[in-house]
């Protein structure tokens, strides 16, 4: 049921609030007698609350909030005015002919003051017909018709002095339509012409402004009109109500004629129309009630009625339970007594109507879910706007709010403009370097402010750079020329200081007599041993005298005689001795025998830079990198991650070297408020993309770094820059970067991506067969719906028609029937499902070349001719009777005469 509220025993005419503040309030004035004598007791004018909005299960009761009583009863009512309370005025139109005016705000507040603010009297029958003009400039202007004829105009805006007129200009007699007025009716767009429509079949269009009629519209055969109503937002349609047999609803286009309507509305009622009502919030919809009982609702679109409003089913026990006055005669005037003869749309509440039946009911009705029978929802359901986001930050606006200025908007938002800003300036200067990447690093090196950042930017540039090791000796701090000359110009006296602090050598033995040469001390017992030795030719044991006897210049000199052995001893001896006293022989030795990885290891961790220079200096080219890699892993350990990053860098260690830029960049996330920061990032895919141009070939990033990418990549696409997103992709092959490389590939810039377009990408999605069902007549159909069997029909047809071409476009045909096949044998949607289908196909292609294609020659034809009916025959019955009759359907040849084909081969 589509009622939500009703009024029992109210014989009534009724005016929707246009308040918005009070929506489901409604008013009643009284048009039928209160008692069951023959007195005349007046009327009444009564304020009801719906209270459609209050929940629950149960129908909500209506709830009195004020009345007054009249003199006489209503022959019409009206609410406008104004849109505030205190503004709006309630007019009634009584049956004497005097249009009574009230103020609503003392009714809603309860009060109960019998006198009109105002009265009126120009009509001399009653006041049939009353409409408030609806345009924010003219709502004081109220349009009133009668029983006699007349229409009056009346200038509410002072209660207390009513100016009436004329729409004809005879302000003095007024004009006469020549039948009853049944209905007046403001055009929804020009505010000064006004519709009237009558008894006597005419509808009359008034231009006020004119002060006479437009145009006048004549029923067929003189049916009275009953109602009269414009399109809500077309001002030159018009619809009218038929009150007679040959009446019903006639939709007049009043720039195409006045004399002939546009269309008649069909398949309604049965007798005439006694009252409509155009929705005001779509103006595809229309509700009419009619003498056949019946209250439809019109979907203008199709012209046909969508729904019906039912009655009570229950009407005979509702009068038995409360004896309302009209069952004297026990039920037995049926269902004419729920013939409805007034149809109004809420103007506020969507979807809501009130209807007014003889049976004394006053009913509210939600059609909201009879509109959508149409197949569309209602325009009420659409918003005035809309907004859609897109792939890549696109946002796709509708505004629907003015219909004659709607539009799409396709717009490209950008979140992050900082993001959008760095990348097209990296993209910009990087491409801009043309291989010049040393230039391009020593620019970012000077535009940053962040100490370590700048070290990463500088060290970055050595690595371009074709004399890398003497740039890194330089930025370390070590200038060769600059050494060069300090050593050059060292003299005796800047070295007394560390001369005086050196230990003197040790005393000689008491009674020994010491020889002197040149600064060496030896006593005489010492150099007669080494004398001796050296006589007998053994230079390791004069070696070992010098050692024993201090004089470790004369055991290197004597060592360098006694062979590469003896060399080595003594050298290892020597430092041995010295290295405590000069630790910079710890380097010498080092040097010397090639152990520069134990220099690594036993370095100091705060002179990593001048660990560094010496692996610069001395480092072998294939060992450099492992040296230097050597060195950030002593300095992880002593948890100087930062200074270990760029030591990783100078051994092109992308893996190793980014570890520290990943700490940073988790680091800058975890204090960001949005979870990523993407400067951050920029950032870290800059210092990496620079960095892998130094390596000698592509290489790959591990899979962390490669989600970063994959990260920064969705973020790009996010504002809109694809280009620069699709090159940030590789290496990346989760489900989601594979969803995104294909939607960036599919996308509007698709074209403009060259990664993309060498290489197109696969699709992201595997194709699933889901299976087939068969339903109860045999016939093989897709589960999930019949949208895959039609396609695998179009298939068939396509597949059918290309067969019946000419004999010159065979070869053509059957190489487009191989790519077919070979997208069906991919696709497995398209694959047929039953092989009589395709066996029936394949018989049609052979006799469409028997008869189509005249160069086949005649004995040719009588062979496959009779292959086709021997594999009929050969085949079980009812095998192929569906797939023939369905090809029979199609292409109207009868394949059941192919088991006797005689008749049908063509004369040789």
């Amino acid at each position: 049921m589509t009622k939500i509220a009703e009024l029992q025993d109210k014989g009534a005419v009724v005016a929707w609030s246009p308040l918005r503040e009070h929506a489901d309030v409604i008013a009643c004035g009284s048009k039928e007698k209160g008692g069951m004598g023959f007195d005349d007791y007046g009327g009444s004018l009564e304020l009801y609350d719906w209270n459609i909005t209050q929940g629950g299960d149960s129908m909500p009761e209506p709830m009195l909030l004020g009345s007054v009583k009249t003199a006489t009863r209503f022959g019409s009512l009206a609410w406008g005015g104004g849109s505030d309370v205190s503004d709006s005025i309630l007019a009634g139109g009584m049956l004497d002919g005097t249009v009574n005016l009230w103020k609503p705000s003392s009714l809603l507040s309860g009060g109960s003051d019998d006198a009109p603010a105002a009265s009126v009297q120009r009509h001399k029958g009653a006041v049939s017909a009353l409409k408030f003009n609806p345009h924010a400039d003219s709502r004081n202007i109220l349009a009133t018709g009668g029983g006699s004829g007349q229409v009056w105009m009346m200038d509410v805006a002072q209660t207390s002095t009513v100016d009436a007129y004329s729409p004809n200009g005879d302000d003095a007699n007024g004009c006469n339509v020549g039948g009853e007025v049944t209905q007046v009716a403001w055009n929804s767009q020009v505010s000064h012409i006004l519709a009237s429509s009558s008894a006597n079949g005419t509808v009359v269009v008034w231009d006020l402004r004119q002060k006479k009629p437009w145009c006048e519209l004549r029923a067929e055969s003189g049916c009275p009109v009953s109602d009269v109503a414009w399109n809500p937002t077309q001002g030159l349609h018009m619809m009218t109500a038929g009150e007679g047999g040959a009446g019903g609803l006639k939709l007049w286009d009043l720039r195409a004629s006045t004399s002939m309507p546009l269309t008649a509305l069909e398949g309604g009622h049965a007798g005439g129309v006694l009252a409509m009502d155009w929705c005001p919030h779509d103006d595809t919809l229309l509700v009419s009630c009619g003498n056949d009982n019946r209250t439809l609702l019109w979907d203008l679109y199709s012209l046909r009625p969508i729904a019906e409003i039912p009655n009570d089913e229950d009407s005979g026990q509702g009068r038995q339970q409360n004896q309302q006055p009209n069952d004297f005669y026990g039920g037995g005037l049926g269902t004419s007594q729920q013939k409805r003869y007034d149809v109004a749309w809420s103007p506020i509440r969507r979807g809501v109507i009130s209807t007014c039946s003889f049976d004394r009911k006053i009913q509210a009705h939600s059609v909201v879910g009879l509109a959508t029978k149409c197949g569309r929802p209602p325009k009420w359901m659409s918003p005035a706007g809309g907004v859609s986001c897109g792939f890549g930050g696109t946002v796709v606006s509708v505004n629907n709010s003015n219909p004659s200025q709607r539009y799409v908007a396709v717009d490209t938002v950008v979140e992050n403009p900082d993001l959008v800003k760095a990348s097209e300036r990296f993209e910009s200067d990087f491409v801009a370097a043309a291989g010049d990447y040393a230039s391009y690093c020593a620019t970012m090196s000077a535009q940053t402010s962040e100490s370590h950042e700048r070290q990463i930017w500088s060290f970055m540039r050595i690595m371009f750079e074709t004399n890398a090791r003497e740039e890194l000796l330089a930025h370390l701090g070590f200038d060769p020329e600059k050494i060069h000359k300090t050593a050059m110009e060292f003299t005796e006296d800047e070295a007394e200081g560390d001369n005086g602090s050196a230990p003197p050598p040790p005393p000689p033995p008491p009674g020994d007599e010491v020889v002197r040469d040149g600064g060496a001390t030896m006593t005489k017992k010492a150099e007669s041993a080494v004398k001796d030795a050296l006589l007998v030719g053994n230079f390791e044991a004069a070696v070992e005298c010098c050692f024993r006897s201090g004089n470790l210049a004369d055991a290197l000199i004597l060592a360098s005689c006694g062979g590469a052995d003896l060399w080595q001893k003594a050298q290892a001896e020597y430092f041995a001795r010295e290295t405590p006293r000069r630790p910079f022989l710890s380097l010498v030795g080092a040097v010397i025998h090639d152990r520069l990885t134990d220099l690594v290891v036993a370095s100091d961790p705060g002179g990593w830079r001048e660990t560094l220079a010496v692996l610069s200096t001395y480092g072998k080219s294939e060992e450099f990198p492992t040296l230097c890699a050597s060195l950030g892993d002593r300095l992880e350990e002593a948890g100087d991650f930062a200074n270990a990053s760029l030591c990783y860098m100078c051994a092109l260690n992308l893996g190793r070297a980014v570890k520290y830029w990943k700490f940073t960049l988790q680091s800058a996330n975890e204090s960001s408020e949005g979870g990523m920061d993407m400067l951050s990032l920029q950032d870290f895919v800059e210092k990496v993309t620079v960095f892998i141009q130094a390596l000698d070939s592509d290489h790959d990033l591990d899979d962390e770094v490669a989600d970063m990418f994959a990260d920064y990549s969705k973020a790009l696409s996010n504002q809109g820059l694809f280009v620069p997103a699709a090159k940030y992709l590789k290496g990346c092959d989760t489900q989601e970067c594979r969803e995104l490389r294909d939607r960036i590939y599919r996308s509007r810039m698709g074209a403009f991506c060259p990664d993309l377009i060498a290489s197109p990408p696969d699709f992201p999605y595997e194709f699933l067969n889901v299976g087939v069902a068969r339903d109860l007549h045999g016939i093989t159909v897709k589960q999930g719906g019949g949208e895959q069997q039609l396609q695998m029909q179009q298939q068939q047809d396509q597949f059918a028609s290309s067969a019946t071409a000419s004999a010159s476009e065979l070869t053509t045909n059957t190489t487009t029937q191989d790519q077919q096949q070979a997208q069906v044998q991919q696709s497995p949607q398209l694959q047929p499902t039953q092989p009589e289908v395709c066996f029936t196909s394949t018989c049609f292609v052979f006799l469409s070349i028997l008869f189509v294609d005249p160069s086949v020659p005649f004995r040719t034809r009588v062979q496959l001719f009779r292959l086709v009916g021997w594999l009929f025959k050969i085949l079980p019955a009812g095998r192929h009777t569906m797939p023939t009759r369905a090809l029979e359907r199609r292409h109207g040849i009868h394949l059941q005469q192919w088991r006797s084909p005689r008749h049908l081969l063509p004369s040789p």
